[in-house]
């Protein structure tokens, strides 16, 4: 079965077979053995820095759902990653079944001897009054019950994540959580599942746990096909990752300045086919000015006799595309930065025509730090660069 997470390349005979991971970041565990992908940003020997940064990144992301980003302080270390997202949960939802356990009115329709709720007349007459047993009323109610969907997706997912973790502690905590749960049925669910549950403002504790349930559930972190859980895997396209957090970035910090739109579509052709879309089309409020922002998850090979400096003459050729339909000069195209590095000075080309209206096109290319010793200090410098890139890109 093909699978598009990682590559088995030949090194050589000194170094032999080795992994290559495509777009995507994160771990796949199976059978104890556990494969981390890391950013490109980051060495082999930074796992740490890395999973601890794409919690940060991804807090600030929009269109990705992940529960965890505020699993751990900047002083903790992220030694096992699986194991810090099993324990989180594992110690968030000990919590809640203990200090505030859920009940909740689930309608049931139940044989009786009495009438309870309202009849069922159309259940009544086929299976009891058909038969003859007219005295069992077949009756529609709603008990308010503990044993209902929500504590068993909690207990599912406690109990597959129980033959998951490896660290003592955490199983303890998830075994309290089944030990707390005994008396909830042990059914099968999946994610559609938790798309059913509706909180009522009382229950507001239990959102972040249901997110989690379904992170878990989902199709590509969980297979519910195996009786015995034997792998767990956790994987994002790291490229659509930087592109959100530029996205949620900017939406947070500039909107006062800009009107910000995040995947912003048009057509290329006046006939309606070959559509575009840019990654951040930003318009300037007060002079309606707009600037395409296309954010490449690509580190930039620069040498000193390379005349593009870096920059993918098919990226040059997009951009041009986008700035011709959008009619307008300003292109800024984002590259992050390696760990530890400095960013290298920002490139700029233009692009003349006759046919343009305005005097050129002005591309520029530039390289953001998207790392720090805390989150803090990480957002602030990002948009210290972001103010720079955009400011710089409007006076030219």
């Amino acid at each position: 079965m093909h699978q598009p997470f990682v590559t088995f390349e030949y090194a050589g005979k000194e170094c032999g077979p080795r992994l290559k991971a495509g777009k995507y970041i994160g771990f796949i565990r199976y059978e104890g053995i556990t494969i981390e992908i890391l950013p490109k940003l980051f060495n082999v020997d930074q796992a740490d820095e890395a999973f601890r940064h794409l919690l940060w990144w991804l807090h600030y992301c929009r269109n990705i759902r992940f529960p965890f980003t505020d699993l751990l302080s900047d002083a903790e270390r992220v030694d096992d990653f699986p194991e810090a997202l099993i324990g989180y949960f594992a110690r968030d939802a000990y919590s809640l079944v203990t200090t505030q356990p859920y009940h909740q009115y689930e309608e049931t329709t139940e044989v009786l001897p009495y009438l309870r709720g309202r009849l069922n007349t159309q259940e009544y007459i086929r299976e009891s009054l058909s038969r003859g047993y007219w005295q069992q009323l077949v009756c529609d109610h709603e008990p308010f019950l503990y044993n209902n969907r929500l504590n068993q997706i909690i207990k599912y997912v406690t109990r597959r994540l129980s033959g998951l973790c490896r660290f003592p502690d955490t199983y303890r905590w998830l075994e309290k959580i089944l030990f707390a749960l005994d008396e909830v049925d042990d059914v099968p669910v999946n994610a559609r599942d938790c798309d059913r549950i509706h909180l009522s403002r009382f229950y507001a504790e239990y959102e972040i746990c249901l997110d989690m349930c379904r992170f878990f559930l989902a199709d590509s972190y969980l297979n519910r096909q195996e009786a015995h859980q034997r792998h767990f895997c956790f994987l994002l396209p790291m490229e659509y990752v930087f592109e959100d957090f530029i996205a949620g970035v900017s939406q947070m910090h500039f909107s006062d300045r800009f009107i910000v739109q995040s995947q912003a579509k048009d057509w290329l052709t006046d006939q309606r086919v070959f559509q575009i879309r840019n990654d951040l089309l930003l318009t300037q409020r007060n002079t309606r000015k707009q600037m395409i922002v296309d954010t490449k998850y690509k580190r930039r090979d620069q040498s000193s006799n390379d005349a593009k400096q870096g920059i993918s003459q098919t990226d040059l050729y997009q951009m041009v595309s986008y700035s011709l339909r959008r009619a307008t000069d300003q292109v800024l195209l984002l590259y992050p930065c390696a760990y530890g590095k400095v960013p290298s000075p920002p490139a700029r080309f233009t692009v003349s025509s006759d046919l343009l209206n305005i005097k050129a096109l002005n591309l520029r290319a530039v390289e953001i730090d998207i790392t720090g010793n805390s989150r803090e200090e990480m957002i602030h410098q990002v948009k210290q660069q972001l103010n720079t890139a955009f400011m710089s890109q409007n006076t030219d």
